[in-house]
Parts: structure tokens; sequence; C-alpha cells
């Protein structure tokens, strides 16, 4: 057997960092100015303290543990440490009263510089009272948590010493840390090490996800290691718990240790805030496996990792027995480092977050080691900790009667009330799982019913009381009746005022009564888009009669299907229009001089219309390629419009611009709401609606201040014309609107609002007006609060509400719900859910259904549910969530495109990739190059697209949305491409060298080819040695391309050789 002793060095010169030192001191000089991994202890000394006795006791604890008096230097990018013999000296200060917060502040915000002197520094100070405050600060590259019992117990037993006039009388350290150091890499060398890496990445498996919490902001293209911290202690009844189940009092927890019972629902309140089942979670481990360390102070600690897999249906005593078996199964790799497992377990790197896993898990168990001096009375004093080194971390500390827990977290992507919750969320859990441990994970509730109460309150009180009768025809019956002769509808070309309206509308009403069309009956409509129009959908309506567009410029067969699958009774249509129609022989034109209701009386129908009735029918289209018919009451379309009255206030003064077509259920708002209010409806053609010039010169030729669109129209006016601006409230729905579309519009001086809303709850759910002051935080507007009478709901896989902040499927409920899809109960089933929360359930509405929208979501906590893309939307790239809309946006942002869209799309190799297509602002040259520059600088490399392909224009649907399905084939990829400028060729054989590899390609990727953070270092030496130039490490990661990189360095630029020729010659004759 190998002899596995660790042995003090024969030598003393420098000695390799061990690795746990040597990532520690990468992340150091990558963020040169962090204070993450400072370890800063502090405690009040009330007595006489001996200035002699302490300075002599901590010269002779530095002189036993020499990695306290051990610096760090690199040569040719290799880091070594070295051993000074001097002791590091003590700083005596005098403060003043009320600083001593302050000044422990200021010791844990001291930046330690590792190359210049031991990270090793003490301050004592004298307080005014009389007593003192000893401050010992540290980098964590000389010490762990396992060290500080060691140090405290050596430094009061030399302290003891010094006081008596004698010597600490220690047992000699067999070793030092830098011995261990260079055991180890001796030890953890060639095939031997390769093994045990590989056995270790197969336990864990390769392409772990990415924990993808919910944050409260953007993540930074780099964590700038700001945090904040939760601290409480958890109930008594939820130890008494814990301390019951892993004894076996319930039966089913036995030879469960309260680090699986912990750790696994920390697993859990991981899953169901980020919605994920499989991802990773850290944990230290002392390492301290040799007898030899038991009482040497330095950095062993090891960090382990648990993959986290949690099946559906999986019961919290599942996942205890799970973790349990994990912790079982890492204990054969116990001193494996993680630094050695990192390049195995995720090659690609994603320079936003740490590798491997974001957040981790820490127990500590037991009381804390006392610190005594004597004649002296210590007390430890916490010491603030403004940093973070992951997304989350929860430390926990057991001791015989309680539990307290801290919960750590990135200042700069959660808020102190996020944190707040998921630390409440995180008790509730545990204790549900030790009440419940057969019962489903997912089953467990995370807020008490309290919280769970507001949560679904919160935004959604929004009944307002309705007149049955007041419906759509009641109200353009009013406005008639107050300015007969005012303009109702226009197309330039022809007009109609309301008098005129109502009483054509009245005609056509009278016919169908007299043709037996009424309640429930379907009136297909196929008409080009003028005023006449308006008065057939109107007539229908006031015959208490359903409409049901149909589209003449859709083929013939799908058009067929719609009318014999709707059963319409008739079909009205022109001669134009009459083709699309084939041989039904329900058509009836009704575009001639004399119509067939021209004879029909102009008073209104008799026939009273019920709020239940059938209002129209609109077929979108389905995910099996069948049209499916959603059938709206008239009760929810006149919600709608009552809903949207005070959203979008109009008068006689108000002219809206209808461009979209009535196959398109948004039409309804631009027809009627409008006649509703008493203002003019502008009808523009299909090629006007099609065109931005003609568009803009309608806008401008009858002063319209109100219109509605989809934002690929938007996108195309603001881009491509310049219509008044000023004072145009835009409503923009359909699709996301982005923030930099929005910000588009609000600088031009319209008043936008975001509006929301599937055909299934009547044409819009929710509204958000957007303000115009500064750059918005979302990439994606917000969804907004639900309009009367409709409530929005973000609830779980099994219907449960989820806390604010967290993902879940958004569900509508109220008024705007359709009776479902025509003919069709398996499909209505599906989408038009049972309403699980029941009257008198707090915060629930009324409504016993809710359509399942299929759109990802999350509530904010002052109840605006803000949109985070569609659930068939969402890819995993190379083991990370991708929504594409984040690379739309992205994409959106650069100058060289006005409009995109990004798709997934399985490669040849059966991974998902991404694949973006975009429409140029301007005509020229070839912009792909710059564009995907662009992006890399903005986004992680997992979601720069894969293929970029330059389009005249976005495929468009009927409705004005992008359609996705029409997109063509990505252009092919291009071939990999030698290095081409100069420095592209240096830097080319500069990563020969270091990486070991024949070649370099300019759009190779340096992790990729088998780099890691310390070869990243070396590459960073000799490009400055070599190519004189300085490039911080952040900047090289940043840039993993070697194009990239090249053009950082070109960026920068280099020393000039020949100055510095210049200046040494000056100096040497100086001397």
């Amino acid at each position: 057997m190998p002899d596995l002793t660790i042995r003090a060095r024969a030598s003393q010169d420098p000695a390799p960092l061990s690795f746990a030192q040597q990532r520690l001191w990468f992340l150091q000089r990558y963020a040169p100015d962090s204070t993450a991994y400072n370890l800063v202890r502090a405690w009040r000394l009330q007595g006489p303290l001996s200035a002699p006795a302490l300075e002599q006791a901590l010269a002779q604890v530095t002189a036993r543990h020499a990695v306290l008096r051990t610096r760090f230097s690199t040569g040719d990018g290799e880091p070594r440490q070295i051993v000074d013999n001097a002791p590091p000296a003590v700083q005596w200060i005098d403060l003043p009263a009320g600083e001593l917060d302050a000044q422990l502040r200021r010791e844990s915000a001291r930046v330690l510089d590792l190359h210049a002197a031991a990270p090793f520094h003490v301050t004592v100070a004298r307080l005014e009272d009389g007593a003192h405050v000893l401050v010992l600060a540290m980098h964590h590259i000389v010490s762990d948590g396992w060290s500080n019992p060691i140090l405290a117990r050596d430094l009061a037993r030399a302290y003891a010493a010094a006081v008596n006039g004698s010597e600490p009388g220690w047992t000699p350290l067999p070793v030092q840390y830098a011995d261990y150091a260079a055991w180890q890499r001796e030890r953890l060398d060639g095939p031997a090490l390769d093994a045990a890496v590989a056995r270790c990445a197969d336990r864990l498996g390769i392409g772990i996800p990415a924990l993808e919490l919910p944050l409260d902001a953007p993540r930074p293209a780099r964590p700038a290691g700001k945090g904040g911290r939760v601290r409480w202690t958890l109930s008594d009844d939820v130890v008494a718990a814990l301390r019951s189940y892993c004894a076996g009092g319930t039966g089913r927890g036995g030879r469960l240790t309260p680090f699986a019972v912990l750790l696994a629902a920390w697993q859990a309140l991981l899953a169901r805030h980020s919605g994920q089942s499989d991802f990773a979670v850290g944990v230290p481990n002392a390492a301290r496996t040799h007898e030899e360390l038991d009482e040497l102070v330095g950095c062993f600690i090891n960090t382990q990792v648990y993959r986290a897999r949690l099946t559906p249906g999986l019961s919290g005593h599942a996942l205890c027995q799970q973790v349990r078996d994990d912790a079982r199964a890492a204990l054969d790799h116990a001193d494996l480092p993680f630094e050695l497992l990192v390049d195995r377990l995720a090659p690609s790197r994603d320079p936003s977050r740490t590798p491997v896993f974001q957040a981790m898990f820490n127990l500590q168990m037991g009381e804390p080691a006392a610190f005594t001096l004597p004649g002296l009375q210590a007390s430890a004093l916490p010491v603030p900790d403004d940093s973070a080194k992951f997304d989350v971390t929860l430390d926990l500390h057991a001791s015989a009667t309680r539990v307290s827990a801290t919960l750590e977290y990135d200042a700069t992507l959660f808020t102190a009330a996020t944190a707040q919750r998921m630390a409440r969320h995180y008790e509730h859990l545990l204790g549900a799982m030790l009440a419940a441990p057969e019962t489903p994970l997912e089953a467990l509730p995370l807020m008490d019913e309290g919280e769970q109460a507001r949560t679904l309150a919160d935004g959604n009180d929004t009944g307002l009381a309705l007149d049955p009768a007041d419906d759509v025809v009641a109200r353009i019956a009013r406005a008639a009746a107050a300015t007969p002769d005012a303009i109702a509808v226009t197309d330039g070309a022809s007009s109609l005022t309301y008098a005129g309206l109502e009483a054509t509308a009245n005609r056509i009403a009278n016919w169908l009564a007299a043709q037996e069309v009424g309640a429930e009956a379907l009136v297909g409509v196929c008409l080009p888009r003028t005023p006449a129009l308006v008065a057939v959908l109107l007539g229908i309506l006031k015959a208490g009669a359903a409409y049901l567009p149909v589209d003449a410029h859709h083929p013939a067969a799908r058009n067929a299907h719609i009318l014999g699958h709707a059963r319409a009774r008739l079909i009205l249509a022109s001669a134009a229009t009459r083709a699309a129609l084939g041989d039904n022989g329900a058509v009836v034109l009704v575009d001639g001089d004399t119509p067939p209701w021209s004879t029909a009386p102009d008073t209104p129908p008799a026939e009273p219309c019920h709020p239940a009735q059938l209002a129209y029918t609109l077929y979108t289209s389905g995910s099996t390629g069948t049209p499916k018919g959603v059938q709206i009451s008239r009760g929810a379309f006149a919600n709608f419009l009552r809903a949207m009255t005070p959203v979008v206030p109009m008068d006689g003064s108000d002219r809206l611009l209808a461009v979209t077509t009535l196959g398109f259920d948004i039409a309804g708002l631009e027809l009627f709401l409008p006649l509703a209010s008493g203002a003019r409806v502008v009808i523009a053609t299909r090629d006007d609606a099609r065109d931005p010039a003609r568009l803009a010169a309608l806008m401008s030729a009858h002063g319209i201040t109100v219109m509605q669109a989809t934002p690929a129209t938007w996108q195309m006016l603001v881009t491509q014309a310049s219509p008044p601006w000023e004072g145009l409230r835009v409503l923009c729905g359909g699709e996301a609107l982005g923030r930099e579309l929005a910000t588009a519009l609000l600088a031009r001086g319209a008043q936008v609002c975001n509006v929301y809303g599937p055909t299934e709850t009547t044409v819009w759910s929710a509204a958000h007006a957007l303000a115009a002051e500064g750059a918005p935080a979302w990439a994606v507007a917000p969804v907004g609060r639900p309009i009367a009478n409709n409530q929005l709901y973000v609830l779980d896989a099994r219907l449960e509400p989820v806390p604010p902040g967290v993902a879940g499927e958004l569900y509508i409920g109220g008024a705007g719900l359709a009776r479902g899809y025509a003919e069709d109960p398996a499909r209505t089933a599906a989408a038009f859910v049972p309403n699980p929360f029941a009257p008198g359930t707090p915060g629930a509405m009324a409504g016993d259904r809710l359509y399942r929208t299929g759109d990802l979501a999350r509530k904010r906590v002052d109840g605006i549910v803000e949109f985070l893309g569609r659930r068939d939307h969402q890819v995993k790239v190379r083991g990370f969530r991708v929504e594409p809309g984040e690379v739309e946006a992205a994409l959106s942002a650069c100058p060289q495109v006005s409009q995109a869209v990004c798709v997934a799309r399985q490669g040849p190799d059966g991974m998902a990739r991404l694949c973006a297509y975009y429409v140029a602002a301007t005509a020229g040259d070839d912009s792909d190059d710059a564009i995907l520059a662009r992006l890399r600088e903005q986004l992680p490399g997992y979601m720069v697209p894969s293929s970029l392909t330059r389009l005249d224009a976005l495929p468009l649907n009927a409705n004005g949305k992008v359609d996705r399905q029409a997109l063509p084939e990505p252009a092919a990829p291009r071939a990999a491409a030698a290095p081409s400028t100069p420095t592209e060729h240096e830097l080319a054989a500069l990563w020969c060298a270091v990486l070991d590899v024949a070649q370099a390609g300019a759009d190779d990727d340096f992790f990729l080819l088998g780099g890691h953070s310390l070869l990243l270092v070396r590459l960073q030496t000799r490009i400055r040695e070599q190519m004189a130039c300085e490039l911080a490490l952040p900047a090289l990661f940043a840039a993993p391309v070697l194009r990239d990189m090249a053009a950082a360095i070109d960026q920068a630029g280099r020393r000039d050789a020949d100055a510095d020729l210049a200046f040494m010659n000056d100096l040497l004759e100086a001397l």
C-alpha cells in the first residue's frame, strides 16, 4: 500500500499551494478588491489586559503556525507560498465611544493583499470604559472555520503562559501547512487522480443544471460579492420535531442525522422556489483526514457536491434517505479537492455565476469553543459582513438546546424581503416535512395560511358591479342618442354617423330575425374592412346572434373547416371575398347597392338579450394543427368593455385607428370600445396596416389619439416612419413588449400601456401603464394587475399559489373566461380547470373555473404580475435553462438590429441550440460579427446563438404576431475560422503553449479546449510578458473565445517596447 503519511519537507523553499488555496488565490486575483473571503473574529475583553503578554502570545502562535506568516507570490502564473520569519505586527488604536461597530466594519472591509505580506492582521482597540477589543482578521487562504477553535485555544494558552512568565508547553506540530500542500500535490497526481475524479464525476453525472432562483434584479456580468444576511432561530417546536424524527420517534426517521434532514429541507426549498428538480448544492467538509492535521491552523476545507434530484411524488422521508446515501458516498471522496472536479463537471464557464453550484449548505454541531484568558472576561462580538460568495448560503448551528440559522444572499440579485421570505419558507417547509414525512414534497405548504391568503388577494380585489343589461349594444345606443350626427366610424372613403350606424345595425338585426337567426346562432362574417363591417357586427349582436370572423386571405380549405365545424347559419360576404368561401350554400352577398336588409325596419329589435348568450366565436391555431373555436359570451364581452373604459378613457374628441384583422380578438376593442365611449373609429385597410408610411399618414390625417397594435407593428413604426407620437395613447399587446421598444415609444412622447390576455379570457385580462421616467429594470414589460372582475393567479403544478417572487404558471379567473372550445370538450377540460379556491377561501374570488395560460409568471409583493416567458418556449442549453425572450431582448438592444426573434432547434448531435433571426436597422454590409461580439459582451456563452440569420422582414401571421413556424432554416454555421489578425496569430500561439494543443481557431473557447483558472493566470502572465499587454483576469474570463480575447488585447493596447527600452537606458545612464 502507498504511504499516506504527511511528513515535513526537507527544504523550506517556497511551496506550492494546496488545491483549496489555489482556488482562493485565483478568486482574489480575479477580484483584487473583494473581501468575500475575509475571516474576521472579534472579542470584547473586560478586565486588565497585559499588552506585552498579548503580543508575546501572538508571536508564539504565529511561530507555531507558519501559515499565519505566509505570503503568496507568482512566477509564470504559478503561485507559491513563502513563509516569512517575522510575526505580524499588532496595531493598537484608541476607539471613541460609539465607534465600535464602525471599526468592526472597517476590519471586515479591509482588503488583504496576499502578495505583499501575510494576510493575517491583528488589531487591539482600547475603549473608553477600559475594556479592549481584540480583532483577528485573516484571509480564508490561511485558515478555515475548523481552525477557529485551534487558534483561540492556542492563543489563550500562550497568553496564560506569558502572564505567568512561562512557556506554553505545546506538543510540537509534526508538520506545517506548506508540508501538507506539497504532500497533497504529490499524492493527487497522475492516473490514480484521474480515475478518482472520473469516479466522482460519474457518481454526480455531467451537465448539472445551474440553479435558477427567481431574481429581483438582472444578474450582472460578474458577481459583485455584495451580500446580506437574515438571522433567526428555529422554533422550539420544529427543533423538538427534528430531534424526535432523527431519533426514530416518528417510527420512520431512525438512523437519519440532523444533517440529512436539514439539507433535504434546503434542497426541497430550492426546488420549490426555482421550479427545478435537478441542481447541485455545495457542502463544506473539514477534510482533516489525517491526525497530523488535527491541531494545525490552515485552509483544509473541501467542498463536496450534492446533486439534488427530486422526482415527482418524492416524499420528504425519501429525500432525507437520498441525502443520507449521498453523504455516505461522499465519504469515499472526502479528500478529493473540489477544484479538480470543476473542470470535469463544468467545462464551459459562465462568469456571472459560480461553477457547478450556486447554493451552499453548512451545518455546525455543538457549542462554539470558549475563548478564556486569565483575568479577563472574553465575549465574542458579531462582526458585520456585507459579502456573499454564492447566490444563497444557509448556515445552521445546532447546539444542545437550539438551532440558529443564517441565510446569506447575494444582495445584487435578491432584496432583503425576498431573503426573509425564503427563510420563513424554509422553516415552514421543514416543519411540514417533519410532521408529514411520507407526503410528496410538492404537496407540502411553503406559506402559512395568512401569507397564502395575502398572496391570493394581492391585486385581485377587482370586483365591479355591472348592470347585465348594460352591454355593448346598449352603450352604443346611448352614445348615438347623445351625439347622433357625430361620425362613428370611417375608413376615409366612407363614413357612418352614430345615427346611421344605429339605423343600419337595426335593419340588419331585424332582417336576421326574419331569417330566424337569433340567440346562439352563428353568423359568418367575411367582409372588407369598411364602416359597413362594423354595422354588420353590431346588427348581429342586436339580433341576439353571434358573429364568426372568416378571413378572406386564409386558405379556402381552412375556412371551409371552420364554417363546417362552427355550423354557421349564414355567411355574410362580398363579391371580393366570395372566392375564399368555396361552394358553401349559406353565403349571402351583402355589398350591392341594395343589401338584403335594405327594406327591413330600422327600429331596435324587441327581443331582449341575455349575458349568457354567445357574442362571438374566434378560431385560433391549435397545437394539434386543427383550429379551435373560442366561444365568448355577451356578458364576458360586456365586462371587458366596461373594465377597459377606465384603462383607456375616451370621449367624442378621441380617434382610434383600427389596424387589426377581425380574426384577432383584440379587434373587438378597436371596433367597439370607442363606439361605447362616443369616440370615432378610423379603419385602416389591410394594406395600410402593413405599410408604416401609409399608417403614419393615416394617423396624421385623422388626428389619431389612441392606437392598439402588436409589438411588431409598433417596432415597424418606430424604425421606419414618423407618425405624430406626442400624446398618443399606445396599447401594446399580443406578444411580450421588450424594454428597447418600450423605451423608444416613451421617448417619443407616447403614453404606453402594456396589455395582456389570451383569446380565451376575452381580449385583455390585465393592463400596466408604463412610466416614462428612467430606464426600466425589466427586460419585458410587466403583465400588470387584472382589469375589473378578473383575477390573476400564479400557481404551481398542484394549483397551489406560489409565494411572491417565485415563478409559476399564470392562471386567469373571473368574468372574462370563455365558455370553452366549440364542440371540443376534451380541450376545454384541459384548458379550463376547476377553481381550487372554494368560496370562502381567504383571498379567493368568485368563479368556478380558471384558464391555464401556459405562460410563466411571478407576482411581486405589490401585486403586479411579471411575464417570464412561455412554458413551451423554454429550452435547456448546455445544462442551463434559457428563455429565448432574454436573448431577443439583447439582440434588439444591438444598434444594428431593428427586430429579432430567437428559437431553439435541435442540432445534428441531438442537443438544443439557439438560432437567432434579425432584421437589420439599416441596409448595408453584413453585421453578424459585430452583433455576435456585442452579444458575447452582454450574455453568458451558452446564451449566445449558434446561428444568426438576417431576414428582410420577420414573418408575421394574420394577427400581426411573429410566426415562428414560418422562420426559414437557420444559416449554415460558418466553417472553423483560422486566426486572421496579427494579434489573433500571436494569441493562438500562446494558447497552444499554455493548453498544450496543436492549434487554436479564432472561434475556439479557452475553457472548452481544456483551460481552467490556473491556466488562465499563466496565459495572463504570457500575454503581459510576450505581448506587452496588461489585461485583468475578469477581462480574460469574459472573453474566452480567441477572436474576442484578441479584440480585448487590441482595445487595451500594448506597452511601447521602444519607449520601455529608452526609459531603461536613461535610468542606467543616471545610475
